[in-house]
């Protein structure tokens, strides 16, 4: 349940909010481990072993860290839940968590220091991505979220990776973590193109975009879209405003006056 709550927290971009649940969970777990009192935390109630909600807390946190541009409290985030060696009881169960969280430490430092402005550590973290692919997305997220920080042209990488992204664009997946990493990664994109004056791709992205967060009735991104689009409607082919107008009919269908 609480890891459900840090999730939805996540998903609506909560990010102070997030870090006062991280910092509940971590705290709660804490006790947990040092007065071993095993399952009594009625909060908790842990199906897993307490190493898994202990690097959890520290990856959430360090998330909202990243998110609020507070890099360095990212960073000792992740160095806390990257060795999570000394936990004990040492057993297999907790083991698999321990490596998760090593493996995961890696990419999420260099995610922050990316976007902390070390651009060049970009082919590293490439590099890890070709490894790893179940890390491309959010690692293209973070890829394009530095590029328009910092005026990257990062084409070469959007090209390594489309055969993801087309993937990404077509799937039907609903989880609240995928659907937040996909309006994300549109927006991302969205703001790069028209950054490097590639309007037409702009404006496409833009009415997935506004398809997407219909369906998933996220306002926030939803109003973005629109607003994408009008000043992007100069640039727009007559194919685009078409189907731009046909999405507004048929929200007008949807809607009781």
């Amino acid at each position: 349940m609480v890891t459900k709550m840090l999730k939805m927290t996540y998903s609506f971009e909560l990010w102070d909010k997030l870090l006062e649940l991280s910092d509940s969970l971590y705290k709660r777990v804490q006790n947990l481990y040092e007065n071993q009192q095993g399952t009594s935390d009625q909060y908790l109630k842990p199906s897993r072993h307490l190493a898994y909600y202990y690097g959890y807390s520290l990856l959430m946190k360090g998330l909202a860290y990243k998110e609020l541009e507070h890099y360095g409290e990212a960073l000792r985030c992740i160095d806390q839940y990257a060795d999570l060696s000394w936990f004990q009881p040492l057993d297999e169960e907790a083991l698999q968590e321990i490596r998760y969280y090593k493996f995961i430490s890696e990419p999420n430092r260099l995610e922050v220091l990316l976007l902390s402005g070390e651009s060049d550590i970009l082919p590293h973290y490439v590099e890890f991505l070709l490894r790893n692919p179940k890390e491309v997305l959010p690692g293209l997220m973070s890829i394009l979220k530095t590029a328009n920080k910092f005026s990257l042209n990062i084409d070469h990488v959007l090209t390594l990776f489309s055969g993801q992204i087309s993937d990404l664009l077509h799937s039907s997946s609903q989880g609240v973590i995928d659907t937040a990493y996909l309006h994300n990664f549109l927006l991302g994109i969205i703001k790069y193109k028209i950054a490097h004056a590639d309007y037409n791709a702009a404006i496409d992205y833009t009415l997935r975009l506004l398809t997407s967060t219909d369906k998933t009735e996220n306002d926030k991104y939803y109003k973005q879209a629109i607003v994408y689009f009008e000043s992007l409607r100069p640039f727009a082919s007559p194919e685009q405003v078409d189907t731009f107008h046909l999405h507004i009919a048929n929200i007008m269908e949807r809607v009781v006056i």
